[in-house]
């Protein structure tokens, strides 16, 4: 007997309700499933307050990684270096996903403590001399990034740029981390002295390997032996410019910052420097990539490509400077 059409129907309506209940039984599902979280841990030197921190955070919304959503995102800011090792341990205990650092020493702590994490980093000296990276095009381990600085030449500009803006310069008292943990250091004091000397200038070296050493050779400045304060950039000196500058003016003696806020908060005469700000940016490129799984060994480290000349008026003339206008019409900001 050949079934009828009204019954063929009933048969094709049953089948049609029962994969809708399917499909809707499984969007339940799905919508029931909580989004991944992705762990992730940031390392800095000093406050946590600064510009690629800020970048870094305004990079990851971009990237649609929101905290208390489907991030959770820890940034620990020391000043205690002791402390790095311990800390590095409790991010590998807590399986984060990826970890950030700014600076070569909280580098360093993780790729000793957890190089099985995939790191992200941000500082100023060659990762291939420091030993985090086999290339700049194929890093080859777990950690990449990017830097701060074009090369250890890039000191040799920012004397360059110091002594136009100070044309009376001939001696230079010269600030450095000189704990050794990151060789880039010394090899920047280095190419600094062959800077100095095409320049005719000479530099007064000032090892500083804790903070007491800082405040030994900020008092035995003065004018009789120095013209000017120059800081070699290391994370060590990040929150120490606001002794380092009312000092140094006190002697008048002008002070070639590391980073903007060091002209625009703490004082000093000027600075030459990355934009911080879209480094941060590209530090969250970074994590974006690894997150979505790519390995940190085929992520090429990269240069900075913007950077930022400031210069700080109110400063010149406290100690009674008057900055050259080719100087000033290069500036990128001038504080008045």
């Amino acid at each position: 007997m050949k079934p009828t059409i009204g019954f063929t129907a009933n048969i094709l309506l049953v089948s049609v309700g029962f994969l809708c209940a399917r499909f809707v039984a499984f969007g339940a599902l799905a919508e029931a499933q909580p989004a991944r979280v992705y762990r992730l841990g940031v390392l800095v030197v000093g406050g946590a307050d600064i510009s690629q921190v800020m970048g870094l955070r305004d990079g990851l919304k971009s990237h649609g990684y929101i905290q208390g959503e489907n991030l959770d995102l820890e940034i620990a800011a020391k000043t205690n270096y002791d402390e790095y090792g311990p800390l590095v341990k409790t991010y590998k205990e807590k399986k984060v996903d990826v970890l950030v650092t700014i600076g070569g020493t909280a580098t360093r702590v993780v790729k000793d403590f957890a190089p099985e994490i995939p790191t992200v980093f941000s500082f100023g000296s060659d990762p291939v001399q420091a030993g985090f990276v086999n290339s700049i095009a194929r890093p080859g381990s777990n950690l990449t990034g990017v830097t701060t600085r074009t090369g250890p030449g890039f000191q040799g500009k920012r004397l360059e740029i110091f002594k136009e803006a100070v044309p009376i310069l001939r001696r230079v008292a010269v600030l450095y981390n000189a704990r050794g943990e990151n060789p880039g250091h010394e090899m920047n004091l280095n190419m600094l002295r062959g800077s100095a000397s095409k320049l005719n200038v000479k530099l007064i070296a000032k090892p500083i390997k804790v903070i007491s050493d800082l405040d030994i050779s900020l008092q035995t400045l003065s004018k009789e032996t120095a013209d000017g304060v120059f800081v070699i950039g290391a994370s060590m000196f990040r929150t120490r410019f606001n002794k380092i500058v009312p000092l140094a003016m006190q002697k008048k003696l002008p002070v070639m910052g590391n980073e903007a806020s060091h002209v625009t908060d703490d004082g000093a005469l000027l600075s030459y420097d990355s934009d911080r700000y879209r480094i941060g940016l590209r530090l969250a490129w970074y994590v974006d990539r690894i997150l979505k799984g790519t390995k940190p060994r085929d992520l090429p480290v990269e240069a900075p490509a913007y950077f930022e000349l400031m210069i700080n008026l109110k400063t010149a003339k406290q100690i009674g400077l008057v900055i050259p206008p080719n100087v000033l019409a290069r500036a990128d900001r001038v504080i008045r």
